[in-house]
Parts: C-alpha cells; structure tokens; sequence
C-alpha cells in the first residue's frame, strides 16, 4: 500500500494481495505479475471463499489470454513444453495496463466507475462492504458462518479485491431491477486443475480466433472489451448487445465505487493489520445482456440440452439443494452420449483439454465451485473436487454406462423414499417425518461418493464392464436397504410403529431387489 497527497493508492499489479500455495513451504502474498511470471513455482490460488478462487482464477485466465493471444494449437503445445509462462509478454502487458489495476484510483479503479465519487456523497445510497463476499453478508441475506454488525465491516485491500472478481461470475438476481451477470443465475464453474498453477492456468486456455469451436457461441468476435480497455465508466442498467469473451471474464454486473479510509485497523474479514480499507460503497446496478439475446454458454460450464426434437435454449448446471455433486458426472466431465434420454454437454473448455492432453496426463483434475441462491440471497457454496481418468474423458459408451449407473441410483432413492413415507404414520411425525426422511437421503448419497469413484476406476478396465456393473448394483442396493433401516427405527417404538418398520424393510428389500434384476438385465442388453 502506498500512500500519494493523503490519497491511497493500491495497485492489484504490482502489491501483494494474492494468496498462493506452495508446494514446498507456507503460501505466500503476491501480485498480479509475480503471480503469473512465477506460476509454476505455485501449486494452487487461496482463499477463504472458493468463489474468490474461481474469479481470480478466471481474471488470471483473462490476462494471460489478452497478453499471450494464442492463435494455433502449436502456440499452446509450445507454451505447455515451455513449463512456464514468458515474463516478457506478461511485463509488456503491466507496462500497458498496470494503471487499470488500481484499486482507489481517482479516475480508473479497478473493476469500479471511475465517475463516482472516492467519498460518500449525501443522498448517494452507500451500501456496506459485506455486498461483496457471501460469506459476511449483510442483514438483508444470509451468513454462512458469519453473524455481525454490517455496519461494523471493514475490508483491507486483499478482500476488497477478492470481492471485486467475483462480481463477474457469481452476481445474481439482486432485488428489484438488479439483473444477474452474464451467466444469469450463477451456474457451476469446472475449474481445469494441473500439477501447478501454471498447469492450471495454461489448460484454461482457449484459441482466441475466429474459428475457434470453444468459444462462447453468443461471443462477439468484432470486439472484445475485458476490463483494462472497457472503459473507465460504468452505466448503470446498460444493455450490452455485444460481448466478446474476454470482456465475459470481467463482466461488470454491478456499478461499484469504493470509499477508501485511513483507519490503520484489523480487517474483518481475513485479520490482517492495514492502514487502508473500506466499509461502504457505491453498489448499484452495472451491465447486463438484453433479454431477448442469444444465450451465453461460458466455456467454464456444462449445460442441459434441450431434448431432441425440441425447441428451447440450454441451462447450466447448478448447484441443487441437497444433490451431491458426483451425481453430475457424466454431465460435467465425459463426452457426450447419443444412447439415453438426458442430453447434457460438459464445459467447452473440457473439450479442448481432452483433445490436447490425454497423453499428457493420465488423470485430469477438476475443482468445481458454485453458488446456490435463492434471488438474492447466497444460501451456500459448493466447492468439490474430481479427478477424470484421461482415458475416459472422449468414450461416449463410457459416458453412458456412468449415466445409467447414477439413474439406478437415483431410482433407489425413489424406492426408500416411496417406501418411508407408506410405512410412517405421517399424521403423527408431521414436520419431524420430513426431517428423517431428508436425512436418510442426504446419508445415502454422501455414502455413495466412495463407491462411485471405485465404479469410475473399474470402468477404465473395460474388460470389467460386466462385474463392474454387478458390483455397483450390490453395493447401492445394500447401502440403500441400510440407510432406510437405520432411518425407519427412528420414527417410534410402540407396537404399532414396530410392525410398519418390520413390514417397511421387508417391502423395500423386495422393490429394490427387483430395481437391481432389471439393471442387470438391462445391462445384457446394452
């Protein structure tokens, strides 16, 4: 932080506000530029927010497309054989654009409008710094693990910053006449993750030319205006018919304007000392696509196909409430499959990694972050992690055995949940009912997760195709037959209620019994 004419000034280029994690030692404070000229010194980004993660990753990704502009596959083969990224162009692009990195600057801050006021103005409605992170949220939505004062809130530089690149990701409905980001309501991100940082970054990479079938079908190709050439203004409420796929990265979903203060004070938000900061701003209504435009598809993002024959536009995969995530597999990370009725297509960038890398790395690796909202409110974050034999990552069959074994397991749930509610007196449970109910399928899955990754590992094996089927059928049914037995004991003891339990396990072994003879004959078939 530096200080000019009583004024603050923290340039995001050049001080150190990023968190890096190292392989061989602490994590540790960088910049923008070192973070990106020593990427492959780093394993991963940090942060106390994945949603953080995701947007600086996203930036990182914007910068280095802007700054390397890769136009052949042999410029990107070129770049993973170098094993680092070329200081040189990354220099270039900070003598260029560093000034736009400003945080308090008076005229072009960073991800902010230049035209607004440094300092409250009367009759301005200020809003506090809890808006910009999910996890200190204000009265008016829901904490995760944080509960405050609003008012009471004050961000150093870092957290500022932090917040600031996830405006263009995971900004959603915000109230009345406060449209969403360019994604609409904030799908899952699936995040490529390589053995450094510079691996990881490099496989977020696309061919940024007119050509390339991974960009975003809706992306404008006559201009593209990420944040260091947008300019320094930003309207409020403007509909942008044109967006180019760089300008999609830093897309200003809200008009913001900081109020920095000399406080020499603890920041509320991560602990650290600062001399500046801030606890208000300006935060209102930034661009937004019109309605009526085509749908964005973001590389980042797998999406639900409309079903054949049918009219309708995609929608990405979200976030689901109570839905583990390895049940989107298939959806998220293998190719497409013509056999089934579920038509999803995994992120673009996926497509690109499989048709560039399977030699490379035996096992790809993924990170996926979301948000799950409810308008305005961010009721949880979602932050997994998923490895992807390479192997498996272009066999469409594959994809369809994957597919076939989650819907069994979902028709499993359907039957211990179909059999709960017939073997209940729910006049008596009411509420409770519902909670027990809830549980068991929440434990269900979550005892699962271990299993399908052992189906996942068998199905490289495809000599295996058959046990590993077999395997899976057993293993679902018996933990679906548990989960409902230890659940149905909790709903009484009396007579009666002892004789529905009995009578409960003894018509559940049976229908799931019969959901696994027909997986398995179903399996012949295929």
């Amino acid at each position: 932080m530096t200080q000019s004419n009583s004024k603050p000034t923290f340039n995001l280029w050049r001080e150190t506000w990023l968190i890096l994690e190292r392989s061989d030692g602490p994590p540790m404070w960088t910049s923008i530029e070192q973070a990106l000229t020593e990427a492959h010194h780093f394993s991963a980004i940090y942060n106390s927010s994945p949603l953080a993660v995701a947007g600086i990753h996203r930036l990182l990704v914007a910068i280095l497309q802007a700054s390397l502009n890769p136009q052949t596959k042999s410029d990107l083969r070129n770049l993973w054989m170098a094993s680092q990224f070329p200081t040189e162009r990354i220099k270039d692009f900070g003598e260029k654009y560093a000034e736009r990195f400003d945080l308090f600057s008076e005229d072009k801050p960073f991800m902010q409008s230049g035209d607004l006021s440094l300092a409250p103005i009367k009759g301005d409605n200020s809003k506090t710094v809890a808006y910009l992170t999910a996890e200190t949220s204000p009265l008016t939505a829901i904490d995760h693990y944080r509960h405050g004062y609003e008012g009471k809130e004050y961000f150093c530089p870092s957290c500022l910053a932090a917040g600031l690149v996830t405006i263009p990701p995971f900004t959603g409905i915000g109230g009345r006449g406060y449209r969403p980001s360019i994604n609409g309501i904030p799908p899952l991100y699936v995040l490529p993750v390589g053995r450094n940082l510079f691996e990881s970054l490099t496989l977020s990479l696309l061919l940024l030319t007119e050509k390339e079938q991974y960009w975003p079908f809706a992306a404008s190709r006559e201009q593209d205006l990420p944040w260091w050439e947008h300019p320094p203004v930003v309207e409020r409420g403007k509909e942008v018919i044109k967006v180019g796929y760089l300008h999609s990265l830093t897309f200003p979903a809200r008009q913001v304007r900081l109020h920095p203060v000399k406080l020499d004070s603890v920041c509320t938000r991560c602990g650290q000392l600062s001399a500046w900061g801030a606890n208000t701003m300006l935060f209102e209504m930034g661009e937004c696509r019109p309605k009526d435009t085509a749908p964005w598809s973001d590389p980042f993002v797998a999406y639900h196909l409309p079903d054949e024959g049918k009219t309708g536009k995609p929608w990405a995969i979200r976030p689901e409430k109570g839905k583990a995530l390895w049940r989107e597999y298939a959806g998220l990370f293998l190719s497409p499959s013509e056999k089934g009725k579920k038509r999803v297509h995994r992120p673009a960038i996926l497509d690109r990694i499989a048709e560039e890398y399977e030699d490379d790395l035996p096992e790809l690796n993924f990170r996926c972050i979301g948000a799950r909202m409810d308008q305005a409110k961010v009721l949880e974050w979602v932050d997994a992690s998923f490895g992807v034999p390479a192997a498996l990552m272009n066999d469409s069959e594959i994809t369809y055995r994957v597919r076939d074994a989650t819907q069994f397991a979902d028709g499993c749930a359907e039957v211990i949940a179909g059999v709960f509610r017939s073997s209940v007196n729910t006049s008596r449970l009411g509420d409770r009912h519902k909670v027990v109910k809830d549980q068991m399928l929440n434990q269900y899955w979550k005892a699962l997760a271990i299993s399908f990754r052992t189906l996942i590992l068998r199905l490289v094996e495809k000599e295996g195709l058959p046990k590993a089927r077999e395997h899976w059928a057993a293993t679902v049914t018996q933990q679906a037959q548990a989960t409902f037995e230890d659940a149905i004991s909790q709903v009484g003891d009396d007579a009666a209620c002892l004789r529905q339990q009995e009578e409960g396990k003894q018509v559940c072994r049976i229908r799931l019994a019969n959901k696994r003879k027909n997986y398995l004959e179903e399996g012949v078939v295929a």
